[in-house]
């Protein structure tokens, strides 16, 4: 218990760059962001996952027909 607390205090975020991939066409761009120290060899097997899988993620309100408008809307007073 004391090493986690003591790794509690050290902790600290990296500030590490990210890289923009598209998952849809350049008209109705979907961009997510991969961070840029992983290694070539993980960023492509990463990149190729989410292209597969790239109907799973919602880019906007339109994608996601059943989500409940009063929860996504905005209202400013």
């Amino acid at each position: 218990m004391k090493e986690l607390e003591n790794s509690k205090r050290t902790w600290k975020p990296t500030s590490e760059e990210l890289e923009f991939i598209n998952l849809r066409t350049e008209q109705k761009k979907m961009e997510l962001n991969v961070g840029a120290l992983v290694t070539t060899k993980e960023r492509n097997r990463l990149v190729s996952l989410l292209h597969e899988y790239a109907d799973v993620f919602a880019g906007t309100y339109i994608d996601m027909p059943s989500l409940d408008t009063y929860i996504a809307m905005h209202k400013i007073p």
